[in-house]
């Protein structure tokens, strides 16, 4: 069934993702140190995540919000914005948003024009909600950890080969970067204990047909992130055996949770 988007959802999600370009924009400009208005960038990030968060509200009222690979990829990218700019608050992370934010402009613009795919989670009961959320909000932190990791990964390997100049000299100190990894994996991983235990209680078929991989894959990918956090606290982690680790998790959590929504929403 073809997904044709109303005049205003259409406006509206390609104006969201215009805002979240230009803040890139913004953003790498004052990484750069160029002579730029120093809270351009926040404001029209502010406003990027804004319109994306109305876009949401606006899917809920119409009943259209589902569980279809677009608007659940479309939630997590706006999860992943609203949290990046509180953390943006406390900690230096304008390299993070510069990654995320065109690829939120995307997912908007996907979620706007594609085929509408999915079960509308109107008719999911009150514990299979929070269950989705919380999945939704864990999924999008450790998305940002394993992003964050990414960058850790690139600065380390930079420095290791003398090179200082380009995308390192941008980032904040390599100590800095690593306390800010270990940081939003112990938040994502928290959250997602959560999401499992909400998923037990409320969920009867955890390991039915259609939920067993899922529910597999993301009990790896949870006592992957939690020994790698409980090692790293109580004797110490090479950052690059806990990247390689977390890497290896948030795969297997990756195909958990939209490998069967890729194969049986898009491809069959």
């Amino acid at each position: 069934m073809n997904h044709q988007p109303d005049l205003v959802h259409a406006a509206l999600a390609s104006l969201t993702a215009i805002l979240y370009v230009l803040a890139t924009g913004m953003q790498l400009l004052r990484l750069d140190q160029r002579a730029t208005p120093r809270g351009a960038a926040l404001w029209l990030a502010l406003a990027a995540v804004a319109c994306h968060l109305l876009i949401a509200v606006i899917d809920i009222e119409t009943g259209s919000l589902s569980l279809g690979f677009y608007k659940v990829a479309s939630l997590i990218f706006l999860t992943m914005g609203v949290i990046a700019l509180a953390v943006l608050m406390l900690r230096p992370i304008h390299m993070l948003v510069s990654v995320i934010f065109p690829l939120s402009a995307l997912s908007v613009l996907i979620n706007a024009f594609a085929p509408a795919t999915g079960q509308p989670m109107s008719g999911l009961h009150d514990g299979a909600v929070l269950h989705v959320l919380l999945a939704v909000i864990a999924f999008g932190v450790l998305t940002l950890a394993t992003l964050q990791g990414a960058l850790v990964s690139l600065q380390a390997g930079r420095l290791r080969n003398h090179q200082t100049r380009g995308v390192v000299r941008m980032l904040p100190p390599l100590t800095t970067m690593e306390g800010m990894f270990y940081e939003l994996l112990a938040a994502g991983t928290a959250l997602l204990t959560l999401a499992i235990i909400a998923g037990g209680l409320f969920i009867d078929d955890m390991f039915g047909q259609k939920l067993a991989h899922k529910t597999v894959l993301t009990t790896i990918a949870w006592a992957i992130f939690t020994g790698t956090l409980l090692v790293h606290w109580r004797r110490g982690l090479r950052i690059g055996t806990g990247l390689t680790l977390v890497f290896i998790g948030f795969a297997c959590m990756a195909v958990g949770f939209f490998g069967s929504k890729l194969v049986l929403e898009l491809l069959l």
